[in-house]
């Protein structure tokens, strides 16, 4: 078992491009780590320089108290899963788990043993004879997990290995994984695209983006408690609904408003302010989730200080919830309401906000304006 230090990590490419800019993050010994981001982001970048498969340009990697910059990946004591699993095609799927403890002169009888023993835990003990084309998708990506958990190592780092799988079987495989870290109590870094597995996998997120952490704290804080537009719009389905306004005060009364629009933020909100002098009368980002837009009579009928007008333009029925697409003075808002809702396209609506679930953004840095 073991932590994780990166302390001022980068990756510099020729041409002075850097992918990956000042990391600085601790991992705790069997902690579940997600770093999440959109293309390019340099996820896959940092987690290949842990495993040592890429070169760190600068910086301090540590793996539990040892300095590993120049330790060679087959000597840090870790297993990677890939996206693509990497099963040796020739070999029987028993042969592809033991492979690496093989070549480590593992004494025949402990190979047996882990080989047996990861193969029961992920429930493949009847596929050890087959080939890897014999294969499902997600019986693939259980020996491709049995191989790394054959290696009992300190540290097990995942790049998106789950994006090659169905729906259904992603959903699976997700619920799976958690399973593995609860039983090995080992530490987890895993790189995904998919916000999903993010929040429902991770006892932390590292959101990153164009090469820079973004925000690193719980899958519930980084959704209530954003620091910055940019991850406030990247978690959560559909995201975050951004609403250019402006804050305007009438004596004791806070308004943000927008257009024909105009709804009052709550003493409750007022407070949270990390400056509000500051703003006062000038062009803020307010920020609302989807679920935060309520279209019930009775909510509406008790909130008339955040009702706003809009006209329906789309209606996504899902089933369990329907999505309302509403046009307010040309601005298109997404709302999550209940699957029974009567709207249709084109149908004049009133919607009321839930004003103290509102975020603000400052309207050039993007930032948070507001304390947790």
């Amino acid at each position: 078992m073991a932590s994780l230090t990166l302390k001022g990590i980068y990756k510099i490419y020729s041409g002075e491009v850097k992918a990956v800019n000042d990391i600085n993050l601790y991992i705790r010994d069997k902690e579940f780590v997600v770093f999440i981001g959109p293309s390019g982001c340099g996820k896959s970048t940092t987690l290949r320089m842990i495993a040592g498969l890429e070169e760190i340009s600068q910086g301090e990697l540590y793996i539990g108290d040892r300095l590993v910059n120049d330790v060679a990946p087959k000597d840090r004591d870790i297993a990677m899963v890939f996206q693509n699993y990497a099963l040796y095609p020739h070999m029987s799927i028993y042969d592809n788990m033991a492979f690496g403890l093989r070549l480590r002169k593992v004494p025949k009888t402990e190979i047996d043993r882990r080989v047996k023993e990861a193969s029961k835990i992920l429930d493949i003990e009847h596929l050890l004879n087959r080939k890897p084309k014999a294969l499902s998708g997600g019986q693939a990506q259980r020996v491709a997990l049995g191989r790394a958990i054959v290696r009992e190592p300190k540290v097990f780092l995942m790049d998106e290995p789950l994006s090659n799988l169905d729906a259904k079987l992603r959903v699976q495989m997700r619920t799976e994984i958690i399973k593995l870290h609860n039983r090995l109590q080992t530490t987890f870094i895993y790189v995904t695209h998919d916000q999903t597995e993010a929040m429902t996998m991770g006892s932390r997120i590292v959101v990153l983006k164009d090469g820079f952490m973004q925000q690193v704290d719980t899958p519930q804080n980084l959704y209530d408690f954003p620091d910055n537009k940019f991850v406030a719009g990247f978690l959560g389905s559909p995201q975050m609904n951004f609403i250019p306004c402006m804050l305007v005060e009438d004596g004791e009364t806070l308004y943000a408003d927008f257009g024909k629009g105009r709804v009052v933020i709550p003493e409750v909100k007022k407070k949270k302010f990390k400056d509000l002098t500051k703003y006062i009368g000038r062009q803020v980002i307010m920020g609302i989730r989807p679920e935060d837009i309520k279209n019930d009579e009775e909510y509406i009928e008790a909130h008339p200080e955040a009702q706003v007008k809009a006209v329906v333009d789309l209606v996504e029925n899902l089933g369990a919830e329907t999505y309302l697409y509403l046009n307010v003075d040309g601005l298109i808002l997404t709302a999550r309401v209940d699957p029974r809702c009567k709207l249709r396209a084109d149908d004049k609506a009133v919607v009321a906000f839930n004003t103290t679930r509102l975020h603000f953004f400052d309207y050039e840095t993007d930032e948070t304006i507001l304390n947790r």
